[in-house]
């Protein structure tokens, strides 16, 4: 960047008591901030350090989450202006130190850097005016629109023509050092006679002195505004969670324990309120939730906002007396707790935010707060979280029943068959739910087609624990899965194959948590290998068109997209058809999720319905909706049934349609 001459020097005392005034409000408040973080509980974030750089090279500093679809443009805009403000700072600190001290930043003087800052200076302005006619005339419902965007975005609106103008009008007067590349931009003004060459020299001290002020006054702003995100969203990324997505956080030794989960901004942990911080206000989260599309109370960017508007109203009296009471985060954790039972652990806001706010996690921590603390789940919850305790499964069915559907197909126990090399954990569904039972023996089929060894446990498996834990009973999930654990253990089980996601996810993510390591394989990755391996004949049926549903549990959670859709590919005479816009990664949630599989929907449209409405509103002429969850399965049924259109798509499970193909 172009540097004052000589002449500037003396006012180069006025230019530190001013950086000082700046940074100083900057870093105090920043100071401040963090010393709130500290009221929150320790949690221990420095694992896999390498995972952590690689997220601040992709989410960070390329942007990788706001990039992707359907936000491409305003993404793009937003990523502008990002990347625009990295390469401009490297060019405020050079401005400041050679206006204080008379150096230059190595490299800032070259050709390379010249270009780039101009043109970023360019882009910045471009992206500016698109956040600005978004905000006015295309704003989106769950966006915040306040006062204080527009005063952000105006001052870098400032920073961006205050440096084109001092740049050209200082290559004009000619206020370059020896050796100084002209900024290309600022050229080419110079060459368009803008700048006279009697006045250039005004105008350079001028916009010179606007740009630096303005530096300082964003400076001492920023971390009193909600853009201070600028700062936050670095850390925020390093830190986020390397487990597993739909691994929660365990309790540990539990019975020692005498409060659970989160009713004050202290049983937040120090990243959770991090996350309080980091949130941009831009409203992806609401607008993917499925809860809050189908009328319920929950918004999870309020849930976010309103812990951190806590934590900055009772921080400063906190500080001053740590023992002091403290009110719960939000108003809705004692007057209106159904927002915190409505979510569907679905993490659509978790895939959405572009800051890797972790939204879930408190929603979770402050059910165990109701549950554990106040007894105060739904009664349909504390119902099926009883039937569990008692009978193994939320519905209650005894437990010596769980294997009976398998013994007309003659499906060896672990105890029947120990040198089994896989274990079939059927789970609660497809063990009590006549037609999720259906599913399960089309899994044997398979598997037997294959020549896969395998065995179940039969009366000695028990539920895995999953609806208890998201429903906040982390003490009878801990129950359930070490239950679980030492019968596997007893057996010496390696190998696990689970046709439910959320068994699957337990498995797979949460039981290592207390010891239980095995190999974990969703039914429809084994299928799909199987396959690809030939060990499967797939006969042609008559054609038809199948729409693929994404369980939440196997894509969002655990990233598994690619392999149901290649079992269905594979399967000759159907053609897949995608429920678009909302598959894959938007796929919409069938609601049972969370717990909500043994809650009644009171308030809006039900979940499932509205799914069912995505389906039919994609005219894919589809004739079958499949998935690979039994949660999913039984929504969709109803689903179709209440909307009356069971006669015209039926909802099946891919493992269905390909028992249904296999050659003798």
């Amino acid at each position: 960047m172009i540097a004052p001459t000589g002449a500037f020097l003396p006012w180069g005392s006025v230019l530190l008591l001013l950086a000082v005034l700046g940074f100083g409000v900057f870093f105090w408040r920043a100071w401040r901030l963090y010393q709130f973080l500290r009221l929150g509980r320790p949690e221990a974030r420095l694992d896999h350090p390498w995972r952590r750089l690689r997220d601040e090279l992709v989410i960070y500093l390329g942007q990788g989450k706001l990039l992707k679809r359907p936000y491409y443009v305003r993404g793009l805009a937003h990523a502008f202006i990002f990347w625009g403000f990295l390469v401009i700072t490297i060019g405020t600190v050079d401005l400041l130190a050679n206006g204080i001290a008379g150096f230059h930043v190595p490299g800032t003087g070259s050709a390379v850097f010249a270009w780039t800052i101009d043109v970023f200076a360019v882009l910045v302005l471009g992206s500016i005016a698109i956040a600005l006619l978004r905000r006015i005339f295309f704003a989106p419902p769950r966006m915040h629109v306040a006062l204080d965007g527009y005063v952000i975005l105006g001052m870098i609106a400032i920073l961006m023509i205050t440096l084109l103008v001092f740049e050209g009008a200082g290559l004009a007067a000619g206020n370059l050092e020896k050796g100084y590349t002209p900024p290309p931009l600022a050229g080419l003004i110079l060459r368009s006679s803008v700048f006279p060459g009697e006045s250039s020299a005004v105008i350079f001290i001028y916009a010179w002195w606007t740009h630096v002020v303005t530096v300082l006054a964003f400076a001492a702003y920023l971390p009193q505004s909600k853009h201070l995100h600028i700062v936050t969203t670095l850390p925020n990324v390093f830190f986020k969670k390397q487990t597993p997505r739909g691994a929660l956080a365990l309790i540990e030794d539990i019975e020692n324990k005498e409060t659970f989960g989160a009713a004050t901004v202290r049983d937040f942990s120090w990243k959770q309120l991090l996350d309080g911080y980091t949130c941009t206000e831009c409203g992806r989260c609401s607008d993917n939730c499925p809860a809050l599309a189908t009328g319920k109370p929950l918004d999870p960017q309020k849930i976010v906002l309103d812990v951190r508007d806590q934590l900055l109203a009772e921080g400063p009296r906190l500080l001053k007396d740590p023992k002091s009471a403290t009110k719960p985060p939000a108003h809705w954790v004692q007057s209106k707790p159904e927002e915190l039972w409505a979510c569907t652990t679905c993490a659509a806001c978790v895939e959405a935010c572009p800051v890797t706010i972790e939204h879930i996690d408190k929603i979770v921590d402050m059910r165990r707060h109701l549950t554990l603390m106040e007894g105060a789940a739904p009664p349909e919850a504390q119902r099926a979280m009883a039937n569990i305790e008692r009978a193994g499964n939320p519905w209650g069915e005894p437990r010596d029943t769980r294997g009976d559907w398998a013994k007309e197909l003659g499906v060896p126990t672990f105890a029947e068959k120990p040198d089994a090399e896989y274990l079939y954990f059927v789970g609660c569904a497809a063990s009590v739910d006549r037609r999720n039972q259906r599913v399960a023996r089309a899994l044997v089929a398979i598997l037997r087609a294959a020549n896969v060894s395998f065995a179940i446990l039969g009366a000695e498996e028990t539920c895995n624990g999953d609806p208890a834990r998201r429903i906040g009973n982390e003490y009878l999930w801990q129950l359930q899965a070490q239950h679980n654990i030492d019968t596997f253990s007893k057996y010496g089980v390696k190998k696990v194959i689970a046709s439910c996601p959320h068994c699957f996810n337990t498995l797979a993510n949460e039981y290592p948590q207390l010891g239980g390591n095995y190999e974990v394989v969703h039914a429809l990755q084994l299928v799909d290998r199987l396959i690809g391996e030939g060990k499967l004949r797939i006969a042609r049926d008559g054609p038809e068109i199948v729409a693929y549903h994404d369980p939440c549990y196997l894509g969002r959670h655990n990233g598994i997209y690619d392999q149901p859709r290649a079992v269905l590919d594979a399967l000759p005479g159907i053609e897949r058809a995608e429920i678009a816009p909302h598959h894959r990664e938007r796929g919409f949630c069938c609601g049972a999720g969370g717990g909500r599989m043994w809650m009644e929907e009171k308030v809006g449209q039900r979940v499932n319905h509205r799914r069912i409405d995505q389906l039919l509103a994609a005219k894919t002429g589809a004739t079958k909706v499949a998935s690979g969850c039994p949660f999913c399965l039984i929504m969709l049924e109803e689903g179709v049934g209440a909307k009356g259109v069971q006669e015209q798509v039926r909802p099946v499970d891919v493992l269905e349609l390909v028992a249904g193909r296999l050659q003798n």
